[in-house]
């Protein structure tokens, strides 16, 4: 069994970012509500904070339903906890496994990469920022059913040849 962790600043990042991120965008609308009723070029810059703080915090929800801070893995399942807000405990079988998607799995470099089981109709994900993360997409690829090995192998073989030309 191997158990797979975020640093300490990672952890911290991923679970409060929007709560910091969410503090300085009130700050900076609120000078401009009082402002608008003069300037109506304030409007502007309110409204893309206002988007801003809407898509940050939908972002951090989904984080918050599918990242687990702390993964153990052997050669039969995957074992989730440590939930933001839930005492959850997820296993996911990797025979189960029908969608592997985003970050290396979607052929990028970096983002949030989700394992989703579609007999239980479960997904996790996980960063590359976590400890270890290469040795945990390595053992996902190596147990999954073989045609999802393969379509990961060829979205990565596509983004190869788009490269070269």
């Amino acid at each position: 069994m191997q158990t797979f962790t975020y640093p300490f600043f990672a952890k911290l990042i991923y679970r409060f970012g929007n709560i910091f991120a969410t503090i300085f965008l009130v700050l900076y609308q609120t000078p401009l509500v009082l402002g608008a009723d003069e300037n109506l070029y304030l409007l502007i810059p309110l409204i893309i904070s206002l988007w801003l703080l809407y898509y940050i915090n939908k972002k951090y929800l989904t984080l918050y339903k599918v990242m687990p801070y702390k993964i153990e893995a052997d050669d039969e399942k995957i074992i989730c906890t440590d939930f933001i807000f839930s005492d959850k405990k997820v296993i996911i079988y990797y025979k189960d496994i029908d969608h592997l998607s985003g970050g290396i799995f979607d052929a990028k470099i970096r983002g949030i990469m989700k394992a989703c089981d579609g007999k239980n109709k479960l997904c996790i994900g996980f960063s590359e920022k976590m400890k270890e993360s290469q040795t945990l997409i390595t053992l996902i690829l190596s147990k999954v059913k073989k045609e999802i090995y393969n379509e990961v192998i060829e979205r990565l073989q596509a983004l190869k040849k788009t490269k070269k030309k």
